[in-house]
C-alpha cells in the first residue's frame, strides 16, 4: 500500500471540483435577484491512507568527545594541530619529550646484547662441564655453579626485554593519536608545559558518530517504542534527510518541562554538527481509508467544528453536519465522524455559511 504522510497533493485526489458559474465572482456574499447567495466551491470527501506522526525539535550530540591524557611525565614539545581543526582517527596530535626514555631503551638494548653473549658462553661452558662431568672429570659443584650462572643470565635477559618493551611502551604513548574522526574542541595545555600521567592534553568530539536527544510530551509516551523509524533533519543541512532507529527511552520525565527523551544514533550525512538543531518525526499510527476534506471546509461554530453539505446534486442549498477531526496536515483534515466519503462539502466560502444557506457553486479562480 501506498502510504503517505497525509499530504494529499490536490483537490483533483478529491474527485473533480464541481462547477456552477454564478454571480459575480469574489469570495464573500453575492446578492441574486435580491437573495442573499454565497459563491463557494465545492469538493468531495474522500479516502487517503493516513500516517499519524508526532514532532520534535531537539539537539545533536557527539557519542565521542575523549580528552587524551599524559601517559607518561614528560614536556610538550609541540602541538601538531590547532582547536577548530579537523582531525582523522589514528592522526598524531602532540609531540612530548622522549630524551629520558629514549635513554631508558638504549640501556635496555644493551643489556639485551651483553647478556645474549654471556648466555651463549655460559651455554658452552655448561655443555662442556657436563661431557667432563659424565667422565668423572669435573666436579658437581663446579658444574651446578656453572648451570645457575646461565639461570640467572637468562632471567636476567628476560627482564632486560621487559625493560626494552616498557621503554618503548612509553616512546609510543609520548606521541598521542587521535581516537576518533573529528574536530580539535580544546587544547589544554601549551608548548613547553611539564605534564604529568593522568593531566589532559587535548579534547577531540566526534563528527561522523552523532546521536538526537529529542523532548516529546509525556502525554504521548504511550505512542513511542523502542526501534520505530525516525526521520531526522537539520538547519545546517536544508534537504537532507536522515532515517534513524529509536535507540532508547529515557526513563524519567523532565521535572520543568515534562518532558521525556528519546534518542537516536545517526551517522553524520556530511555537514551536521554536534550541538546543532535536529528536528524529527516518527510515524506511530497508519489509518488506511481515512476520510479526508480541505482546511478550508472545516468551520468552526458553537456547536463544535462543522462542515457544509451540497446533500444532493443540483441542490442550492447547503446542511451543516457537526463533525469530528483527525490529523491536520498541509491544507487537509481527517474526518473520524460526522461526513462520509463521497459527500460533496464546501470548500472556499463554508465560512460565510449557516445551515441552509443558499449557494451558487463557482470554478475555482473566478
Amino acid at each position: 500500500m501506498n502510504w503517505r504522510h497525509f499530504r494529499p497533493l490536490a483537490a483533483v485526489s478529491f474527485g473533480a471540483v464541481l462547477v456552477l458559474l454564478a454571480g459575480c465572482g469574489g469570495d464573500g456574499p453575492e446578492t441574486v435577484t435580491g437573495e442573499r447567495v454565497v459563491a463557494v466551491t465545492v469538493t468531495e470527501a474522500a479516502r487517503e491512507d493516513v500516517q499519524v506522526e508526532l514532532y520534535s525539535i531537539g539537539r545533536l550530540v557527539s557519542k565521542n568527545t575523549p580528552t587524551l591524557a599524559a601517559e607518561i611525565d614528560a614536556r610538550v614539545l609541540e602541538f601538531l594541530v590547532d582547536e577548530g581543526q579537523q582531525v582523522l582517527e589514528g592522526q598524531e596530535l602532540v609531540q612530548l619529550d622522549t630524551t629520558t626514555v629514549e635513554l631508558t631503551r638504549r640501556e635496555a638494548l644493551a643489556d639485551i646484547q651483553r647478556l645474549e653473549v654471556s648466555i651463549a658462553n655460559e651455554v658452552r661452558r655448561v655443555e662442556r662441564y657436563r661431557d667432563l662431568k659424565t667422565r668423572d672429570m669435573m666436579p658437581q659443584e663446579r658444574l651446578d655453579d656453572a648451570e645457575a650462572k646461565l639461570a640467572v643470565d637468562r632471567a636476567s635477559l628476560a627482564a632486560a626485554q621487559a625493560r626494552l618493551a616498557i621503554a618503548e611502551d612509553r616512546l609510543a604513548k609520548a606521541h598521542p593519536h587521535s581516537p576518533v574522526t573529528g574536530v580539535v574542541e580544546k587544547r589544554h595545555v601549551s608548548a613547553g608545559d611539564y605534564v604529568r600521567v593522568g593531566g589532559p592534553l587535548i579534547t577531540v568530539t566526534d563528527t561522523v558518530s552523532l546521536r538526537a536527544e529529542l523532548p516529546f510530551p509525556e502525554t504521548v509516551g504511550a505512542q513511542l517504542a523502542v526501534g520505530q523509524t525516525l526521520f531526522l533533519g537539520s538547519p545546517v543541512a536544508p534537504g537532507v534527510e536522515v532515517e534513524a532507529a529509536i535507540e532508547q527511552i529515557m526513563p524519567q520525565v523532565g521535572a520543568m518541562s515534562r518532558a521525556m527523551v528519546v534518542t537516536a544514533d545517526v551517522t553524520n550525512p556530511g555537514s551536521w554538527k554536534p550541538e546543532a538543531t535536529v528536528e524529527a518525526r516518527v510515524v506511530v499510527d497508519r489509518r488506511p481509508g481515512a476520510v479526508v476534506v480541505p482546511a478550508l471546509s472545516i468551520v468552526r461554530r458553537p456547536a463544535g467544528d462543522v462542515v457544509y453539505v451540497l446533500e444532493t446534486p443540483g441542490a442550492d442549498t447547503v446542511r451543516q453536519r457537526v463533525v469530528e477531526v483527525g490529523q491536520r496536515q498541509d491544507g487537509w483534515v481527517e474526518i473520524t465522524s460526522g461526513v462520509e466519503a463521497g459527500a460533496r462539502v464546501v470548500a472556499e466560502g463554508a465560512y460565510y455559511l449557516t445551515d441552509g444557506a443558499r449557494v451558487a457553486v463557482r470554478e475555482s479562480g473566478q
